[in-house]
């Protein structure tokens, strides 16, 4: 009984301290979790203190890095920009001072064309009023527009035409038409510039319709009066082989036009007296055509000099040819002449060599001695003859 007492005891005490080792370690155990506890804190605040001292230290470091990569690659790029603007600047400045240059060239030459055409205005100004005050000036003025259509037209003086020709005209007095242009054939035409330009000019320069009619009426009148003239000087008729008209030639496109859409029945009127009345343009047309006409006999002369060439080259080989047929008869002639000569020579019975032969074999010593072709050709026993003159010309063939 005591034993168990002492085993319940035992028991019961090892109970209570097992007990109270287990309350001890969980009490250690409790004060070691707060103790983890608050080192896991501390630890994650030191930790997030570091990580936010690194990430104040990185954004330092990357905004230093930053701002010395931006200061390096702004510079770089100031360096580029500026490799490129300057060559840029240079032909802006030089293109400024060509501007420059140009603009003070080109305002010198307006002030040069303004000047010009202010003297030409005054030129033109003048020379109208002395046109048309003056009717030598006006006469003038017109030849010079006709020489100046005649050396346009390819004509050349004194070939195909003639200045100023003086022409008798049987009653003491000289005629002296403007121009006279050759036409093959030995034809003439005969120009004269007659100049109206009065009551054009004025015609022109108003703008009264009652003043237009009248200067117009005059214009035409002055032109009829021109042909008149003209007409009564019968220059076709001094002039040899004309065509029986004068051109009457009116330098003016305007005043002709002006005087023949006026008076529809101008034309045919001055046609009636044997003048036909020409502007600029026409004229040209027909010199142009007399050009032609000079061309076309210039060719026909060549082949008509060509075809008489051929003619008599052809004359002269015909006579040739009769001399060498002649001469191949004549050959021909002598070679029958030679061969009948050659065989009583040496070919044919009882020749002359055999025989002259025959004589040395009978004792005759003549000092030279025949030629052996004759003695040898005298030995053969047939008549055919050679033909020395054939042997004696070498033979040519087709490539000699």
């Amino acid at each position: 009984m005591t034993i168990i007492i002492c085993i319940l005891l035992t028991i019961v005490t090892f109970a209570a301290g097992y007990a109270f080792g287990t309350m001890r370690s969980q009490r250690e155990a409790v004060a070691a979790k707060a103790e983890l506890a608050a080192a896991r804190k501390h630890a994650d605040e030191a930790l997030r203190a570091q990580a936010a001292a690194l990430r104040a230290e990185f954004k330092a470091v990357s905004a230093e890095t930053m701002r010395s990569q931006g200061d390096a690659l702004r510079e770089s790029h100031l360096h580029s920009l500026e490799a490129l603007l300057q060559p840029l600047g240079r032909d802006i400045d030089r293109f400024r001072t060509q501007f420059v240059s140009g603009h003070a060239s080109l305002d010198s030459y307006i002030k040069s064309l303004i000047a010009q055409t202010q003297t030409l205005g005054r030129d033109a100004e003048n020379l109208a009023k002395a046109l048309k005050g003056n009717n030598k000036l006006q006469g003038n003025w017109g030849e010079a527009v006709l020489d100046n259509l005649l050396a346009t037209s390819g004509l050349t003086e004194g070939r195909d035409y003639t200045l100023q020709s003086h022409l008798p005209d049987g009653m003491g007095s000289t005629a002296i038409p403007d121009v006279v242009v050759h036409l093959p054939g030995e034809r003439n035409v005969i120009i004269d510039s007659k100049v109206s330009l009065k009551h054009y000019t004025a015609y022109v320069a108003t703008d009264d319709p009652a003043e237009q009619a009248q200067l117009l009426k005059e214009h035409v009148r002055s032109v009829r009066q021109h042909i008149k003239e003209l007409s009564a000087k019968n220059y076709n008729k001094l002039v040899p082989n004309s065509i029986g008209y004068v051109l009457m030639f009116i330098p003016g496109e305007g005043a002709y036009m002006a005087a023949v859409n006026a008076e529809p029945t101008l034309s045919a009127e001055a046609y009636a007296q044997h003048v036909i009345l020409i502007n600029p343009t026409n004229l040209l047309m027909a010199l142009q055509l007399a050009y032609n006409l000079w061309q076309s006999e210039m060719q026909s002369r060549s082949v008509h000099e060509i075809y008489t060439s051929a003619e008599k080259l052809y004359k002269k080989f015909t006579t040739f040819a009769q001399n060498f047929v002649k001469i191949g008869n004549g050959m021909q002639q002598l070679q029958r002449t030679y061969d009948e000569a050659y065989k009583q020579l040496c070919t044919g019975r009882g020749n002359i060599v055999s025989q002259l032969e025959g004589w040395k074999k009978k004792g005759l010593t003549p000092t030279s001695s025949l030629p052996d072709e004759l003695t040898a050709q005298a030995e053969l026993s047939d008549d055919a003859p050679i033909d020395l003159l054939t042997d004696a010309v070498p033979s040519h063939s087709a490539n000699d």
